[in-house]
């Protein structure tokens, strides 16, 4: 497979590649998402665990609740503590990739606001994007959204 997409964690301890576009991206606005980010909302994306390659380093990983009240395991750089993935419970073949850790986060596009029930007043724009209150079933939106454009 031959790579896409590079990213890392802040130290460099933790480096990956990704062998294909995401299968979906999306504004997140859950109040894990914005604990995660120090941030109003976390940029995800979502790749197949085979589509996922960690290159250097070994990701620390903790579950946890998410607000859906699926369990989700976290994966971060145990030296610097760099947030990197998640995997949920619900769909464990799944990477849900945090943008921002990739080397060029700024073609990622945003498909879907997700959680914008918990959204800050100011963080949402008028963007004309799908908006979702809580948590959606991602994979009725992958199709969706990948038809739509």
């Amino acid at each position: 497979m031959s790579t896409l997409f590079t990213g890392g964690c802040g130290c460099g301890a933790v480096r990956y590649n990704v062998t294909s576009e995401p299968l979906i991206s999306y504004l997140c606005h859950c109040t894990e998402c914005q604990r995660r980010t120090s941030s109003a909302f976390g940029l995800n994306m979502q790749v197949t665990d085979d589509n996922l390659v960690i290159e250097q380093g070994e990701p620390s990983a903790r579950t946890r609740t998410a607000d859906s009240g699926n369990k989700l395991e976290l994966n971060f750089c145990g030296t610097c503590g760099t947030p990197l993935f998640s995997v949920p419970s619900a769909r464990p073949n799944i990477r849900v990739i945090y943008a921002g850790t990739l080397d060029d986060p700024s073609w990622v596009p945003v498909r879907l606001h997700i959680w914008a029930d918990s959204a800050l007043p100011w963080a949402i724009p008028e963007d004309g994007v799908e908006r979702i209150s809580g948590q959606p079933n991602m994979a009725d939106y992958i199709g969706k959204v990948d038809s739509n454009g």
